[in-house]
């Protein structure tokens, strides 16, 4: 059994490399009669952080590419703008567009489908209509190509974009299994009248990360040497574009109530360090250490907050959150990641995938939305977590023990149907 594993964005988004690395812990599970392939759009980073050989996405790469000039560039621009409902009108064989002709590469990308059983598009955040609807290259080229693709742990949504939904009700309708990992999800699918008959509710599949490899190198080493000089709160921290328009929040007043949730956690006796999941590696765009670094200026007490500069992948980064007391993450995956190596974690809710998941684990408390955080209001978070820890930690566990039970009957059940 050949199968293809698109849609990572990453591994520079360690959120994006714990989904990968879990769904593929899970499918090496009980099988090793599987071949996988998997593709990314950043290629060779990806594959240095997460220890396989992975293939250039050549959809993505072709659609980046700013070579020529000005007039290039703009021609490029429509045509990558016009580009999925070319495919669209090609995968239903009805409309005018279907007699454009597909680019070089989305061709390539169709003949190389042929060598496979089966697609997995990895999950994630990744169908939001702010992202575009380019997000669906994979799954018309699927549909064109003749083969079963499965969308395996994802939040998405919303489609307020009309564009973007018609593409979207197509797309789902035409996969072979749309497995989402949290309700809000499907309530966002549900409200915009989608075809709900493939739709199944799964988990996210980063919790199906093994956690009994512990990394032992000089980064992690350092970081538990600077842990054990004090409790330690971990905490994660992004820039809010394009997000921040809908919330209605500046990345300056974000900025600030991070940083006095910093100094309320330094003054109840911990240092904080700020970890990052995403980073600017092989020329990244989202690098969350920059945002740190704006941050600590505005702590007051500087000396008790640190940075982690180092390139960590998402295993490393969990041994190190295992050793910490509790992690407050803007980015979901770092609360996921927290949790899954043994450490309760608050959610700041910027997208509604992070109360999705923390409802699916019946962690309403530990969910804190951009209000909430801005207005002060998480402390309550944070102090009803250090007064119930002991509880919420053993709840948290054997949550998460039923939620990888839940991921790998659902890739079981997946690879059996692709026989």
């Amino acid at each position: 059994m050949k199968i293809l594993l698109v849609g990572n964005h990453t591994c520079g988004n360690r959120g994006d490399g714990a989904i990968l690395r879990g769904l593929l812990d899970s499918l090496r599970k009980d099988e090793n009669n599987i071949q996988v392939d998997i593709l990314s759009r950043y290629a060779v980073s990806s594959e240095y952080l997460l220890g396989e050989s992975i293939i250039q996405d050549v959809l993505y790469s072709s659609r980046t590419k700013n070579s020529g000039g000005l007039f290039r560039k703009f021609q490029n621009k429509i045509k990558n703008s016009l580009l999925p409902q070319v495919l669209l009108s090609h995968a239903r064989g009805k409309g005018i567009l279907r007699y454009y002709p597909l680019p070089p590469q989305v061709n390539q990308f169709i003949r190389q489908l042929h060598d496979y059983d089966a697609v997995i598009q990895v999950g994630g955040s990744f169908f939001v209509d702010l992202y575009g609807s380019g997000q669906f290259e994979h799954i018309l080229c699927s549909v064109i190509a003749k083969k079963p693709i499965y969308l395996l742990g994802h939040s998405v949504g919303p489609f307020e974009n009309k564009s973007f939904r018609e593409i979207a009700k197509y797309a789902f309708e035409q996969a072979n299994e749309v497995v989402l990992r949290e309700e809000v999800s499907r309530s966002l699918m549900l409200k915009d009248s989608f075809n709900m008959k493939n739709v199944i509710m799964g988990v996210d599949t980063a919790f199906l990360v093994r956690t009994d490899i512990c990394p032992n190198d000089y980064m992690v080493q350092h970081w538990v040497n600077v842990i054990n000089q004090n409790k330690t709160v971990a905490i994660t921290v992004r820039r809010l574009a394009p997000f921040d328009k809908r919330l209605g929040v500046t990345q300056d007043e974000y900025e600030q109530s991070i940083a006095d949730v910093i100094d309320h956690l330094i003054s109840l006796g911990y240092q904080v360090i700020a970890f990052s999941t995403c980073t600017g590696i092989e020329s990244y765009h989202n690098d969350d250490r920059m945002v740190a670094l704006s941050i600590r200026k505005k702590v007051k007490k500087s000396s008790s907050f640190y940075i982690v500069m180092d390139e960590l992948n998402d295993v490393q980064l969990g041994s190190l959150l295992s050793q910490c007391e509790f992690t407050i993450g803007t980015r979901l995956h770092s609360a996921i990641i927290s949790i899954n190596f043994g450490t309760p974690a608050i959610a700041i809710n910027y997208e509604h995938k992070s109360l999705g998941v923390m409802q699916g684990l019946k962690m309403d408390g530990l969910s804190a939305s951009i209000k909430d955080l801005i207005s002060g209001n998480i402390k309550t978070h944070i102090d009803y977590l250090i007064s119930n820890y002991d509880t919420i930690n053993f709840e948290l566990q054997s949550k998460v023990q039923e939620t990888r039970e839940i991921g790998h009957e659902i890739v079981s059940k997946i690879v059996k149907s692709i026989g």
